[in-house]
Formats: C-alpha cells, structure tokens, sequence
C-alpha cells in the first residue's frame, strides 16, 4: 500500500533537496563546459539509415517514450497537439504539466538524471542548462539551415549561445507592453493623447490621476512570480536607455546615479505615496491578470498577446476597452519568450532520432509541411512566432487584427515591437536564474523595507560582480 512507501519517499526527497542545494557548485564547477552533443553508442555500429525528417519520416522509429514537460499555459491546447502526433504518426510523446517554480524544478530534474527529452525553456534557462551539458541544441537538427533562413535575425540571436541553437520556437511576445483602459479613461475625461510616451512621463501623471479620482490607477508588473517584479525592473531600465549589464561580458553597467537609479526612486516615491495596491506584491500571474481586467486599474505592464483574451467579453470586464499606448519612440517592455529544447540524457539512436522528430514537427513543421503547432498558437492566444513565414502571412495579419479593440491597436504593437529590447547581458549567461530569483527578493526588501537606492543599487553590482567571480566569466 503507499503509505508503508513513506520512508523511502521522504528519503528521495532529502536527494532531491541535496541536489537543489549543490547546483550552483555543480555549475561553477563546469564553468568551461561546452554543452553536450548527440549522444553516441559506446560501441560503434554500422550506420542505420533513417528516413528524411520530413513528411512521415517525422514518425517514430522506435517504440521509446518521448518525455516532453512545459510549465503551466493552456494545456489542454498543447495536450490537443500531442494526441495530433501520437494520433497520426503512431507517436509515443507523454506530456505533462510542471507547477510551481518552473526553472528550479527542470534543473533539479536535470541532476537527478529524470527521464526528459523535451521542454520549454526561456533563453535565460536554457543557457545554463546547456552548460550544464543537458542540452542537445537544435543546431544539430539535420533540417537545422532550413529553420534558421526563416527565423528573424533578432531571435536567432536571442536564442543562440556559445555559437549553438539552442531550441526551436515555442512564442515570442512583449512582456511589459503598457495596457490602457479605454472605458475608465473616458469616465475621467482623459484624452488618448494624453497617454505617456516614456516612463518618466508616466510616473509624473501618476499623482494627477489620483486628484482625477482614479484610487490606483496603474497596476504595476511586480507579482509574486520568477517573471514578475525582477522583469519589471529588468525592462524599466532597457525602456529608459539602460543596461544591468553588458551583453557580451555580462559586467554590470547600472549606477545610482543612472537610469537603474531612477527606476527605484520613482518606484519608492510612488510606492510610499500609496498609488499601488499593496497586495500586488503577493499576487500570482493569474491574479495580476484578473486584476487588471476588472477593470478598476487606468494602465498595466502586460504581455502583448494578452490583448486577445482582455478584449475578449466571457473573460474580460474591459472587452473593446483594452488599448496600447501610442508609440511615441520609447520602447514599452522587453522581448519575452520560450523555446522547446532537446535534452542531451542518455539513449540509444533511434530513441534520440525519435525526440529530434517530434521535435521538428512540434517546434517547426508538421508531416504536411506546415508550421501547425506555430500556427494553432497565433488562432488560439496570438502568440508571435519566431518564423517570418508565420508571422508575415497577410492572413496572420489580418486575423491579429482582430484581436485588437480597434484594428489601428495592431499598427501600433507593430512598430513597438520592432524596437523592443532584449537582455542579452543578464539572461544569456550561465547564472542568469539565480540572479533572477535573488533579485525578485531583494526589489521586494527595497519596497516594503524602505531600503536605500544607493544601496540597492549596489547590491546589485555586487552581486553580479560575485556570480562572474563564481563562474569565471
């Protein structure tokens, strides 16, 4: 019965612990790790011919599981997409849903050798967990030249590391692209072009809207999440012109007395005048989401395919409400997005040929030579895709429109898309989680302990000064 199992449980559990808690001396330990290849036979054998990874021949070959695992997003759509393949090409991919802090749980799989085969993985994991030597980068894919012609030029960069592909393309989107609500603006009398062009003017209007009546009239990108408060910093100071550090040497570039600087003094300002509901700080992605679309807030930092679902009215109090703000030459956000990643584990060939077919048919084209799983992603939530072919269809164009609360909205996301930044300096680089998650706590600590900026600010520096001591970079 199970629970005469409880020893052997809690004595897993203590590895599992033990493992989590050695991961950063792992890492620095293998700092000159290039990243594993495809896994070779230990005896060699003579070649066995495959079909070419087209059409059928992205079916299986072997009656191997393909362990494929993502974090938690419309799962039943990706459940949908599974079956297809199973379905159609005698596949035997098992797909499940990982809840809770997403990064830490992948790694610690990885270290304690769990069967996994395919995720999702943002640039800043994937690059640690390729030098962990986890990784079988999509550069080894044998239609790899194929892909990479129609990928943008941006996010092949983005997701290239140490000179390797790491995956293929699961979305691409603006996280932290401002939201409007259209409604509450025409109750207050608030003009359209009176929306900011810059953070700076953003901050400065905060207070008058109050005196308009509006209690908490922005609602702030710092919910409880690895992706929340941390990201709202990191895009703040890339919106203002700024760096937290260089994109090549991963050095700190951010001062007191600079943008970095800034952000947190119009943070605490705000902060202790009281513009912010205080419980945002504890919300989670899905209340931070609800919240915005009661419709009670004037301006959000949101993900820009959630226009969709904000305009939408089964979901959303603000439907046909939801607007950008007018592009006025500043960038709103950065460039958020995931890929699906081979893992480098141990297998026989034909097991590993199976999981660079699903693989191909997942991540790029199906047996039909359609990018169907890309496409299904643009109908169903208006997730931008990686690949022009998707993305500069007029059809695509087109349906993206109506999305929107006004077709115009999309001319607008267009031309704030192309100059959204990316931060190269603090995600492609092995320590990119663990700064991460120190850094959501410590923005925590400046808020509700009233810290000092300066000081902050150079904690910060430090910080990323010890992790490329720790690491040799």
């Amino acid at each position: 019965m199970r629970h005469k199992k409880t020893g052997s449980f809690l004595w897993l559990l203590m590895i599992a612990l033990f493992l989590v808690s050695s991961s950063t001396l792992f890492f620095a330990g293998c700092k000159d790790k290039k990243g594993a290849e495809a896994p070779e036979e230990a005896v060699e054998e003579a070649a066995v011919s495959y079909p070419a990874m087209e059409g059928e021949g992205l079916a299986p070959v072997s009656s191997e599981t393909v362990t494929f695992r993502g974090w938690q997003y419309k799962t039943h759509i990706v459940q949908a997409n599974v079956d297809r393949y199973n379905d159609e090409l005698g596949g035997n991919v098992d797909y499940a849903t990982i809840t809770g802090d997403y990064p830490s749980i992948m790694e610690t799989q990885f270290i304690a050798s769990s069967p996994l085969d395919i995720l999702y993985s943002n640039p800043s994991q994937a690059a640690r967990y390729y030098d962990g030597g986890w990784v079988l980068p999509a550069e080894d894919l044998p239609n790899i030249d194929q892909i990479k012609a129609d990928m943008y030029p941006n996010i092949l960069d983005a997701w290239t590391y140490k000179g390797k592909l790491l995956g293929l393309s699961y979305f691409v989107s603006i996280r932290g692209v401002m939201h409007a609500n259209l409604k509450k603006m025409n109750e207050i009398g608030l003009a359209e072009e009176k929306l900011p062009g810059t953070w700076d003017e953003l901050y400065d209007q905060l207070p008058e809207l109050r005196k308009m009546g509006v209690k908490y009239p922005i609602l702030p990108h710092w919910f409880n999440q690895w992706y929340g408060i941390s990201w709202g910093f990191d895009f703040e100071v890339l919106n203002r012109g700024g760096r937290v550090a260089h994109p090549d040497t991963h050095k700190p570039e951010i001062t007191a007395d600079g943008v970095a600087g800034e952000v947190l003094r119009d943070w605490k300002r705000t902060w202790n005048a009281g513009l912010y509901p205080k419980e945002v700080l504890t919300y989670t992605e899905a209340d931070y989401m609800a919240a915005w679309e009661s419709g009670e807030y004037l301006y959000s930092p949101q993900q820009v395919y959630d226009f969709k679902r904000f305009n939408e009215p089964e979901s959303s109090n603000i439907a046909g409400y939801d607007i950008p703000f007018p592009f006025k030459g500043q960038s709103w956000g950065l460039i958020d997005s995931a890929m699906y990643l081979m893992s480098s584990r141990d297998r026989s060939e034909e097991h590993t040929r199976d999981v660079m077919a699903f693989a191909e048919w997942y991540g790029y084209k199906d047996q039909t030579g359609a990018i169907y799983v890309g496409q299904n992603w643009v109908e169903e939530s208006m997730l931008f895709s990686g690949y022009k072919s998707v993305m500069e269809s007029p059809e695509n164009k087109e349906l993206m429109k109506t999305f929107f609360a006004r077709p115009e909205d999309y001319d607008t996301i267009v031309k704030t898309y192309a100059v959204t930044p990316y931060p190269k300096g603090i995600w492609n680089v092995v320590w990119a989680p663990e700064f991460n998650s120190w850094l959501k706590e410590t923005l925590f600590e400046f808020l509700m302990e009233d810290k000092d900026v300066e000081e902050t600010i150079n904690s910060i520096v430090d910080k990323i000064n010890e992790l490329n001591d720790l690491y040799g970079i």
